[in-house]
């Protein structure tokens, strides 16, 4: 997965993460695996990642995605940035790392 960086939508926030499309390189059509994000604090997440059949395809975190945004209180406007962790660690596995920029406005609309 290349770096990159999302402002949150009100589907991001409530359903699911929608990710550009292709950033999973060789990732399957049709096809579900666990991925692991490690936060700022240290705290990793197992977020499922499904690309659906058909023309699109553009990957979508579901599962812990939900705990993540409530834990974070993220908002419609946040952004995040993703990126590869170049470190892995042996009992964890390979992860992304996932921080969170919040939206500057102080009324946040859902």
């Amino acid at each position: 997965m290349e770096n990159f960086t999302k402002k949150l939508d009100s589907t991001d926030v409530r359903r699911r993460l929608s990710l550009p499309e292709n950033c999973l390189k060789d990732f399957p059509r049709d096809h579900e695996a666990s991925l692991k994000f490690k936060d700022e604090e240290g705290q990793v997440w197992t977020f499922r990642c499904r690309v659906s059949p058909g023309r699109s395809s553009k990957p979508a975190l579901s599962g812990d995605w939900f705990s993540f945004v409530s834990k974070k209180g993220l908002r419609t406007g946040d952004v995040i940035v993703i990126s590869s962790d170049k470190e892995k660690n042996v009992a964890a596995g390979e992860y992304f790392k996932i921080k969170i920029k919040k939206s500057a406005s102080t009324h946040h609309q859902n």
